[in-house]
């Protein structure tokens, strides 16, 4: 096999004097970064890439898929580099640990930020063997990254657990304006009912959306299920003395745009009454991040229990929850997937929210 070493500033370089002379064809053996000469402080950091045309009688199967990975992951990373526009800070770490490029690409193209990207790149290049092969080095990077994401989250199945306090266990679901508070309502009460055996009375305390109660009443007759309004907090106390002998009762809320302290702040009294009311905070994960980010600082007056993502099935960047539950310090309860009740609701552990986190795996119901 002709192979034949190509020298740049930066693997980019080299990669594009790779294509000029040997062609699209021309597949990577080997990159290394070539140490600055310790007599010249000024020299420029130097990079070295091996590259060959394929010989294919000689070609070894196991060999060619290594190759191939490696030339996909550079490609990955060129991608990313030019869609995401890198700061020095992540390109001086990219140089230093060439081996993290494809794990950097694809938990950016999951939509991680950046940043928390970044973060979690050099804590798990920080444990890793520097005296490994690269093989070793790609592998060793991949379970210190998975284990520092998974450190990063929470779940807590707060809704299929048993009840013996004697008085229902009280829910409710706040959130921003068309994040699916409703529809989650109602494939959890069908979950629980159907499922659980557990008995459900539902409440909704949302007159400002046109229809809101009768949509929430539809899904309950057709589950058989006590379905009552209450918007003031005389009705929601006569609403909740009425659920005495209910398992759970789950609240549905308006939905407020997170600018709007004054209808925040209504819920927020309305919902003070003598008993024990939990919340839910429900974000969608087709919102921007900074979208999700602010709305949860405007519902953290509600002090949430848990949070919801609802509507991972309209994405594919569902790595922003990545960063949702590391800022927000919560456990995740709940996620949808679909507008199906119940069959699209499902109650993740930590292992199955990195799978979604990291877009892995079916979005089947657990």
């Amino acid at each position: 096999m002709n192979r034949k070493v190509f020298k740049a500033e930066n693997i980019q370089q080299a990669i594009q004097n790779i294509k000029e002379e040997l062609g699209s064809d021309a597949m990577i053996l080997s990159t290394r970064k070539i140490p600055k000469k310790p007599l010249d402080p000024y020299a420029k950091t130097m990079f070295e890439v091996e590259a060959s045309l394929p010989q294919y009688p000689e070609k070894k199967p196991e060999k060619n898929l290594l190759i191939e990975t490696i030339r996909e992951e550079i490609a990955d990373i060129k991608d990313m580099i030019s869609i995401a526009g890198f700061g020095n800070g992540m390109h001086n770490m990219v140089c230093n640990h060439f081996e993290s490029v494809g794990i950097l690409a694809s938990l950016l193209r999951a939509g991680v930020s950046e940043s928390l990207a970044s973060e979690i790149i050099q804590k798990a290049c920080g444990l890793m063997d520097e005296t490994a092969d690269q093989g070793s080095k790609i592998k060793s990077l991949k379970k210190h990254v998975m284990h520092h994401c998974l450190s990063q989250i929470a779940t807590k199945d707060y809704f299929n657990r048993d009840n013996y306090s004697g008085v229902p266990h009280v829910a409710a679901f706040v959130g921003p304006t068309g994040v699916g508070k409703t529809t989650t309502i109602a494939k959890l009460a069908a979950s629980l009912s159907f499922q659980r055996k557990i008995r459900v009375g539902l409440i909704s305390i949302d007159n400002y959306r046109v229809g809101a109660f009768e949509q929430l009443k539809a899904y309950a007759s057709i589950m058989g299920l006590l379905c009552v309004p209450a918007f003031s907090s005389q009705d929601l106390s006569c609403a909740l003395d009425r659920m005495k002998s209910m398992d759970m009762v789950l609240i549905d809320t308006a939905g407020h745009s997170h600018f709007d302290k004054a209808k925040i702040d209504e819920i927020l009294q309305l919902i003070k009454t003598d008993f024990r009311i939990s919340t839910h905070l429900v974000l969608s994960v087709t919102s921007e991040s900074i979208i999700m980010k602010d709305a949860a600082s405007a519902f953290s007056v509600f002090n949430p229990d848990t949070v919801v993502f609802t509507k991972i099935d309209e994405t594919k960047r569902c790595g922003k929850i990545l960063d949702q539950v590391k800022d927000l310090k919560l456990p995740v309860s709940l996620i949808t997937n679909g507008q199906r009740v119940p069959e699209d609701l499902i109650i993740p552990d930590k292992r199955r929210l990195l799978e979604i986190i990291l877009g892995k795996g079916p979005k089947e119901q657990n």
